[in-house]
């Protein structure tokens, strides 16, 4: 079959599913906003990041703005195609852009299956969870009004979506309940994520392995949302108890999908203002951005990894952390309690309690035996998350709806 495959960061969600459906004999076309290359032989389609919508409008309107303006720069690219005599069988797209709003008028029976990821609700920017946080006001709803607008209309133009988990699946309303709903996670590589204990390897200047005990966190941003100044606030009881204790934290400083903190600081800055000589810097790395390699790595040689988030979607290092064998301590609630349960997979906490996260990830550092459990019953569980057993379920999604277009 032929397949569109549409997404402003190609290949986002799609960069383990896009190869594999090559490998399948699949033709594939791909729509991007971005300049920076794209491998696999995959034949790609660039438009142009639209201009910053007028600044009087609130964010719910630049949302739309910006959408419509992607979903026109998207069509004329599809017209394009069309042209050259080149139609698809199915259309592969995330609604979060409003990207694939104008392709039905190009081609008005063409099928799309649609990857929402969330419909936006106010607890999964912790409200009702986040002490810090009161009740959404006015403009922070209208936002999520804004967001999922885009999402409803695309909706209605699919035959399928697909979600990750059962948690985000769940956040969608009733009328996109049902069979057109599909609860597939793309999968991660338990051949690459898995145990070594072996791991031996420098990165930055530090040499890493298993022989001196290591915290890891992993998260896109250093946020708020992720628990970053929970695990911050933790680090001066556990550095006291520990004194041979590292700590490697990978990520960004950027806004993340949570709130800037009120200062308009990165966290980053305003927890070391905060913590100041209670903490060894010495013995805390903040790598920022790592290849994929060395982040494997890194969780390979881990004693205990942290994995914190309010109410949002399931981050993927979590799961390849599991697929590592880590031991985890990780946060109570949704997203964690799908993939993890307290005691068998790894040990949870409330979310916004440093003093309970030290307790529980120093009991780990103590007991090698425990550590061994939860990691073996980790990598147990993430092995059903293994894209041997995702990709081909997606894959028969795809054929089952495209194939229905093209047997027509």
């Amino acid at each position: 079959m032929r397949l569109l495959l549409i997404h402003q960061n190609f290949p986002g969600q799609f960069r383990q599913l896009a190869p594999y459906l090559q490998q399948c004999g699949h033709e594939l076309v791909a729509i991007c906003s971005h300049q920076r290359p794209v491998g696999g032989g995959i034949r790609v389609l660039r438009y142009g990041e639209p201009a910053k919508p007028p600044s009087h409008l609130n964010l719910s309107q630049q949302l739309w703005h910006e959408g419509l303006l992607r979903a026109e720069a998207v069509a004329h690219l599809c017209a394009g195609l069309e042209a050259q005599g080149w139609q698809p069988d199915c259309l592969l797209a995330h609604t979060g852009w409003g990207e694939t709003l104008a392709v039905g008028e190009v081609w008005p029976s063409l099928p799309q299956i649609l990857w929402p990821e969330l419909w936006l609700l106010p607890e999964h920017g912790g409200h009702g969870s986040d002490p810090e946080l009161s009740p959404p006001a006015l403009p922070q709803r209208l936002e999520q009004l804004g967001r999922n607008a885009l999402t409803r209309v695309a909706l209605h133009q699919a035959q399928a979506w697909v979600l990750p988990t059962h948690h985000q699946a769940r956040s969608l309303p009733s009328a996109f309940q049902g069979p057109r709903l599909h609860v597939v996670h793309e999968g991660i590589d338990t051949t690459l994520a898995c145990p070594n204990p072996e791991v031996n390897y420098v990165v930055r200047g530090i040499r890493i392995d298993r022989t001196v005990p290591t915290l890891t966190f992993v998260n896109r941003n250093l946020e708020r949302l992720r628990g970053f100044d929970v695990l911050m606030r933790a680090l001066p009881e556990l550095q006291a108890r520990w004194p041979e204790l590292r700590v490697l934290i990978v990520g960004d400083s950027q806004k993340g999908y949570g709130r800037l903190h009120p200062s308009g600081q990165p966290l980053r800055q305003v927890m070391l203002q905060e913590l100041g000589q209670q903490l060894d810097l010495e013995r805390i790395h903040f790598l920022g951005r790592v290849p994929y390699p060395q982040l494997i790595a890194l969780l390979q040689a881990s004693w205990v990894h942290v994995y914190l988030s309010y109410p949002f979607v399931l981050g993927w290092s979590l799961l390849e952390a599991m697929a590592c064998g880590c031991a985890i301590v990780g946060s109570r609630g949704m997203p964690v309690e799908e993939v993890m349960h307290n005691g068998v997979e790894g040990l949870l906490v409330p979310m916004n309690d440093p003093g309970a996260l030290a307790r529980r990830v120093s009991a780990l550092l103590a007991d090698p035996g425990l550590r061994g459990q939860l990691g073996a019953a980790a990598r147990r569980r993430a092995l059903d998350y293994d894209q041997r057993l995702t990709l081909p379920r997606l894959a028969h999604l795809i054929e089952t709806v495209g194939g229905a277009s093209v047997a027509a």
